[in-house]
């Protein structure tokens, strides 16, 4: 007879049959949030984060790149062209080198200069931090020695109305950063009690609270990852952060949904709580690693391409992808095997000794 080669197994029949057990195992992967919550408070400690202006204050300038040649004698760019916007920042890097300063972001942005009848024309927008403890009228001399000297550097007359093609656009001050940050964990708090609450209606109790735990755990870790990487903490973060806890949440509806699913067939009834997680960890693994590694792709991308801003918002997520696919393994399973009632599932009852006569 011919023989056929037995196939491989596809992914969800590996991870269904595969005899690992998250549960049991999980006291070995929750090190690894323990040792970065560790070296995270020791950065905390030390260096602190890396906060960007709208939380610590500073300034802000706009250089028009002059792409279109208007005023004659000055230098010419185009903001749109790679290697000419790395010489702008290059430029303006080296402007802010000498008074003691670090650009914190970079953008490219429109400007109206009426003297010369530009309107919309090609700018570029730095921010950056202000000396520390320094005073307003210490900022405001400063900031008019770097005006002066990105006129120069750009090759505009001061002397002249070219003074117009850069702009000091003014400080930016904590407190929008501050009202926003308090509105942001006031929107989350608010939302987390709410959906707490729908969840421990929708399954139970210790599945409401391992949900809010796994949450927690996936803002701290993936703050401390911030911390660590030095990505610096803007609104953009902020959202980043509010978005992380949307997925965490997802990620234990979905192991929830499975897991009530399996209490209801009965087949999990005479066993232990660590069985019936287990088994719906298997359940849902395949299709939430495909989601997790389609967004982290592309949230990674983002990152690499994109400018700095953008990139503030989407290495959080990326991050926070991967922790949350991790809390949702070792996290909420676990504190659920341990928190629910085994007692509220039906014992299967075995069969008496009537069940087995055949009726006549």
């Amino acid at each position: 007879m011919k023989k056929y080669k037995k196939s491989r197994l596809s992914f969800d029949e590996a991870v269904a049959t595969s005899k690992f057990d998250f549960i049991k195992n999980a006291k070995w992967f929750l090190i690894a949030p323990a040792v970065i919550l560790l070296v995270a408070i020791i950065l905390l400690c030390t260096i602190g984060f890396k906060s960007g202006i709208d939380f610590t204050g500073g300034s802000v300038m706009t250089v028009y790149t002059n792409n279109e040649g208007i005023i004659e004698g000055a230098e010419k760019y185009d903001a749109e062209n790679q290697s000419q916007y790395n010489k702008i920042q290059e430029k303006i890097d080296a402007v802010l080198k000498d008074n003691g300063l670090q650009a914190a972001s970079y953008q490219i942005s429109t400007m109206d200069i009426e003297e010369f009848s530009v309107y919309g024309g090609q700018a570029v927008v730095v921010k950056y931090q202000n000396a520390q403890d320094a005073s307003s009228q210490q900022i405001s001399t400063t900031n008019a020695k770097i005006q002066s000297q990105l006129l120069q550097a750009f090759g505009y007359d001061e002397l002249t109305d070219a003074k117009y093609a850069v702009e000091n656009s003014g400080t930016v001050t904590p407190t929008a950063g501050n009202e926003l940050l308090f509105t942001a964990v006031i929107a989350v708090v608010s939302s987390l009690i709410l959906v707490m609450i729908y969840l421990a209606f929708r399954f139970d109790l210790a599945s409401s609270f391992s949900s809010f735990i796994a949450v927690l755990h996936d803002m701290f870790i993936t703050t401390a990852l911030a911390l660590i990487f030095r990505i610096t903490i803007n609104p953009a973060f902020v959202i980043a952060m509010i978005a992380v806890m949307c997925i965490s949440l997802f990620n234990n509806i979905f192991l929830f949904d499975a897991v009530r699913t399996n209490c209801k067939t009965g087949a999990y009834d005479n066993q232990p709580n660590s069985a019936l997680a287990n088994a719906s960890i298997k359940q849902v693994l395949p299709r939430q690693i495909y989601i997790a590694a389609a967004m982290f792709i592309i949230s990674a991308l983002v990152a690499i391409i994109a400018v700095s801003d953008v990139r503030d918002f989407a290495m959080p997520i990326a991050i926070g992808v991967v922790v949350s696919l991790f809390s949702s393994l070792f996290v909420s399973p676990v504190l659920w095997s341990i928190g629910h009632n085994a007692g509220k599932r039906k014992k299967v009852k075995k069969p008496s000794n009537n069940d087995d006569k055949v009726a006549v």
